[in-house]
């Protein structure tokens, strides 16, 4: 199979992914809660956790699997949305702190894979070294 066959697999994989996770997410998102909606740092972590595999998703779905600031920006209203709805719904409510911990989740995306990409094998030949 060639490099460019197995790129192309990658990227459609990657978009199924990240349809599913953004149904899931957005299914979870909207469906009535048992219990009190009370801050806490579990909930927050679970925003940030959920933001930061769509957007590495989002990278995987891209050819150079790097998250474009577009796309961040895409995913961060997509939050910004879901709060609104949530907002309007009587058993969820409208959360500022909710849409931090989206936004973070997606910086760390950015991040990780502005590493990923960056990150480059370095082969040490004789040429490289000083032998002093």
């Amino acid at each position: 199979m060639r490099k460019g066959s197995l790129k192309r697999i990658r990227i459609a994989i990657g978009r199924i992914f990240l349809a599913v996770n953004l149904l899931f997410i957005t299914t979870l998102s909207l469906v009535p809660v048992k219990g009190a909606l009370a801050v806490n740092i579990w909930d927050k972590a679970q925003h940030t956790g959920a933001y930061l595999l769509l957007g590495l998703l989002a990278a995987s779905a891209n050819r150079s699997f790097c998250l474009t600031p577009h796309t961040a920006t895409y995913l961060a209203l997509y939050g910004v949305l879901i709060e609104v709805i949530q907002g309007c719904l009587p058993w969820r409510s409208f959360s500022l702190l909710d849409m931090v911990a989206n936004a973070f989740g997606i910086s760390l995306a950015a991040l990780i894979t502005i590493a990923f990409v960056k990150r480059k094998p370095r082969l040490i030949n004789s040429a490289d070294t000083n032998d002093q």
